[in-house]
């Protein structure tokens, strides 16, 4: 495959768009694709004539400053930001997409300047080839939204998953003027709350009446925790201080019992999770706002809505430098999501969704 394929555009703004990818590859329909049979050949075979197809064509203007969440996640034609499918035989076809969330906001390719790559903006092209005569019979682009309009969510594996916060985005947070990185609640939560929170746990369960909203913790952050430093220690002891730390700065006096307990979140009483990052890489755990769920510790919040303060700690002096604070849901408009561990979303398409386009190539196809 040509090398610039691997290069990604100047910005999702660039990418050429899906009807006029539809047009460029109605030249394969009705040629000959030739079936070894072994899945892999077959896979990569077919990603080389697409992109020997979209190589002859104008491409969009390369990048020439960017950073890739993950070589495991992003799709294999960076240039044009698709993925292609091979589609033969059976009743149904299982689409599986490897290491992301694929209608997430998640950044995979971010830029400094220019509009960011997300997971959602993938193009996959899906081509259905005869096995007994070895045609193209169609070509089908498809959007992850459109999928799971007509078909059903993507199933939502079990992982560990990760946080990448870019070498750029972490210099742009602690160069501004407020060293934070900020965005409201977007959940309920007290407006007249209770401030005296020295006889609470801050394990207990959450009670509206007692969260402090984060326009208010943002006042404690920028006053009592960047320009500190946290002890030299281990990355989960780091995060453990870091824990209590943030607990007192609250209001809370926490027992050494409490703060070896874990779960998510680290505060529940607040509603919020605290992390530390002198990396480009935060664990996250195996709940991530990636994917919408109830945490069980916090009734009335799910993973959109659960506070976040990430604390950005230079790795050689341990000193705070700069903070981010926000709900779960807004995470990754900043940043990447990938796992440590491969894994694959699966949705199964109904065939007889292929042979009604027959003959086609199609973008995003109204059904009837």
């Amino acid at each position: 495959m040509n090398p610039l394929l691997k290069i990604p555009p100047l910005s999702a703004d660039h990418l050429t768009h899906p009807t006029q990818l539809a047009k460029k590859l109605e030249v394969l329909v009705g040629t000959k694709f030739p079936l070894t049979g072994k899945t892999r050949t077959d896979g990569s075979n077919l990603r080389k004539l697409v992109a020997s197809v979209l190589e002859k064509s104008e491409l969009p203007p390369a990048a020439t400053d960017y950073f890739v969440a993950s070589s495991k996640g992003v799709p294999k034609i960076l240039r044009e930001f698709v993925d292609t499918y091979l589609i033969t035989t059976g009743d149904t076809y299982n689409l599986q997409v490897w290491n992301r969330i694929p209608s997430s906001e998640s950044i995979q390719v971010d830029f400094s300047e220019e509009t960011p790559l997300r997971a959602k903006d993938v193009r996959f092209v899906l081509i259905r080839v005869d096995p007994s005569s070895h045609i193209i019979k169609a070509v089908l682009i498809l959007t992850p939204d459109y999928i799971e309009q007509h078909f059903g969510q993507f199933g939502k594996p079990t992982v560990k998953h990760q946080l990448i916060i870019s070498p750029d985005s972490r210099r742009k947070i602690i160069s501004s003027e407020s060293r934070v990185l900020f965005h409201n609640d977007i959940a309920y939560v007290g407006q007249n709350w209770i401030s005296d929170l020295a006889e609470y746990s801050f394990r207990e369960t959450p009670h509206f009446d007692t969260i402090i909203p984060l326009k208010q913790i943002l006042t404690l952050v920028q006053a009592q925790l960047i320009g500190t430093r946290l002890e030299d220690a281990p990355t989960k002891t780091r995060g453990q201080l870091l824990e209590e730390r943030v607990a007192r700065m609250l209001g809370y006096n926490p027992s050494d019992d409490e703060l070896l307990f874990g779960g998510f979140p680290d505060i529940p009483h607040q509603a919020l999770e605290v992390k530390t990052q002198d990396s480009p890489t935060v664990d996250l755990g195996k709940f991530t706002p990636q994917i919408e769920e109830t945490v069980p510790a916090c009734p009335g919040f799910t993973t959109l809505t659960i506070r976040y303060l990430i604390a950005l700690t230079d790795p050689d002096t341990q000193i705070i430098e700069g903070a981010i604070l926000c709900p779960g849901s807004v995470l990754g408009r900043h940043f990447s999501y990938v796992s440590d561990e491969s894994f694959k979303c699966q949705r199964t398409i109904p065939m007889s969704f292929f042979d009604k386009f027959e003959g086609m190539s199609v973008f995003n196809p109204e059904l009837t």
